[in-house]
């Protein structure tokens, strides 16, 4: 059974310095004494360390890796659409499908031992599939938890630019965003390359958070430094789109060192060089941080480069001086989790005759709250949820200007969770189109959410050949499984399982499979 440690456990690996351990998220109770810890599997390539986030996971019982990370770090070129990824190496093509355990090498077909499948932004592929896709080397060593990989196909140091079809994408990180120009512009690095790119008022702005599958429209105001950044030029040069992606960590911190800190879920935050720390909207170190406190972390999916660490800490502010700007108070009015086309309500009250926004943690940021003329000094508006944005409870941030003195900014006491993309149901068994000899199979799925707003248990059902088996079945938020307690005939088996998570949101998956008993 995978367990999370109590804060005391998490203190003691930080205390240790210990700073790979992490844990799984899936909890039932503290560790015993005489129970370790999960070490966060390394990758090797070519004899450098990658960062250890994503790091290669055990699933059914077999090691599966982030591909995308790896032929990047041989210099390998990866292009994704959809689920589709395609890695362009020197001397081959590699084409592989999320969901399908089918890939291409060149024009040959290769059948992967288990689904290509996407955990946390991150494409993951058995570690064989490295083998035969590169030719590379591989091992794994379980004592030490450490995947190898040597290759002798290294693709060239990709430059910024890209052309296909009389367009030019620029691919990079975000190094500078300058709002303050006539027109805007971002600056994009990779490798020793730069360029700056006047980004006109008709470029489309897409952000999207790799992790909770949230793709929205924005403005430059909402890309960061450290996004990775991907820039399409039309052939007269003037720019159609603008796509920034990043992967967004957050919780509540449950153990705190000077050079790290451990999230309730178990994952574990080590800052960078250019990491930039928060605490209330004030520069802070990672020595000035609580256990209790609310993080987010803001990190390159690429690169795994962690460039902002957003800290919140309920009742902490500073006395306002007299007569400065000030927030009194700003309440949501969101109750349980939300969906798309839901909506909420945000009230702030202030001094009156200012400029007020609020933003949903790094999400959604800088909108106005008009103020009431009956009521001076009360700002309020209400957010409908749009498609595409899903986050797990997050903070509410309020803002207000009056003149040129700007407020403390003021945290909301309510969280807001929102998921608009339905749970996923993941793996099954048996699989679809499978021929099995018991008359009483174990049939089971798995699911989950891609946000921290659950599965609503009783909402899990199972169908076989038409009939409503749940009562029968074992169900929980993460799985269901029925064993029959009457043997089926031989023949054709109908599954259908569904599932919504606790924001309303329904998902369902059909199979079916062959008992041959005889």
């Amino acid at each position: 059974m995978s367990l999370i440690p109590s804060a005391r456990c998490f203190a003691a690996v930080l205390s240790a310095s210990a700073l790979a351990w992490s844990v799984p998220a899936s909890a039932a109770a503290p560790p015993k004494k005489d129970e370790t810890l999960v070490r966060v599997i390394a990758i090797v390539v070519n004899g450098d360390e990658l960062p250890r986030d994503p790091a290669p996971r055990i699933i059914s019982g077999r090691l599966m890796v982030p591909v995308v990370r790896i032929y990047s770090a041989l210099g390998i070129n990866v292009a994704r659409n959809g689920g589709e990824v395609v890695a362009s190496a020197p001397s081959r093509r590699i084409v592989l499908h999320v969901g399908s355990s089918r890939a291409t090498v060149d024009s040959r077909s290769v059948v992967m031992d288990a689904q290509a499948q996407e955990i946390g932004g991150a494409t993951y592929v058995p570690l064989r599939f490295v083998a035969d896709s590169l030719g590379a080397q591989v091992s794994y060593d379980s004592k030490a938890e450490r995947v190898e990989v040597t290759s002798l196909i290294v693709g060239r140091t990709p430059g910024l630019e890209q052309h296909t079809r009389g367009t030019t994408q620029i691919v990079g990180t975000v190094s500078a965003v300058d709002l303050n120009s006539s027109p805007e512009s971002v600056t994009v690095t990779r490798g020793p390359s730069v360029r700056t790119i006047a980004i006109t008022s008709d470029a489309k702005v897409i952000i999207q958070d790799v992790v909770t599958r949230t793709s929205m429209p924005g403005s430059l105001a909402d890309v960061h430094v450290g996004d990775a950044a991907s820039i399409v030029l039309r052939s007269d040069g003037r720019v159609d789109q603008v796509v920034t992606r990043y992967a967004s960590r957050a919780g509540t911190i449950a153990a705190v060192s000077p050079s790290a800190f451990v999230l309730q879920s178990g994952y574990v935050v080590q800052s960078d060089k250019s990491t930039q720390i928060t605490l209330n909207g004030q520069p802070a170190a990672m020595g000035d941080l609580k256990v209790g406190d609310s993080a987010t972390v803001r990190l390159n999916p690429d690169t795994g480069e962690k460039r902002q660490i957003i800290v919140s800490r309920a009742g902490a502010s500073t006395p306002t001086p007299a007569g400065a700007a000030q927030i009194t108070d700003i309440v949501v009015s969101a109750r349980g989790p939300l969906r798309a086309g839901d909506t909420f309500g945000v009230t702030m009250h202030g001094t009156p005759g200012g400029t007020a926004t609020f933003d949903i943690g790094t999400y959604v940021t800088a909108l106005p709250m008009p103020e009431s003329s009956a009521q001076p000094g009360t700002y309020a508006t209400t957010y409908k949820i749009p498609e595409g944005v899903n986050f797990g409870r997050t903070a509410v941030y309020g803002h207000l200007t009056v003149g040129s003195t700007a407020a403390p900014r003021a945290e909301a006491p309510q969280l807001v969770a929102v998921t608009t993309t339905p749970p996923q149901i993941v793996d099954i068994a048996p699989t679809y189109g499978m021929t099995v000899n018991s008359n009483r199979p174990s049939i089971y799925a798995t699911f989950r959410s891609p946000t921290d707003v659950g599965i609503n248990v009783s909402s899990v059902r199972i169908e076989v050949n038409g009939l409503d088996v749940t009562p029968s079945a074992t169900r929980t938020d993460s799985f269901i499984t029925y064993s029959p307690s009457v043997a089926l005939g031989d023949g054709n088996v109908a599954v259908k399982v569904s599932v919504t998570d606790n924001a309303g949101n329904l998902a369902t998956r059909a199979w079916s499979f062959t008992i041959r008993s005889h």
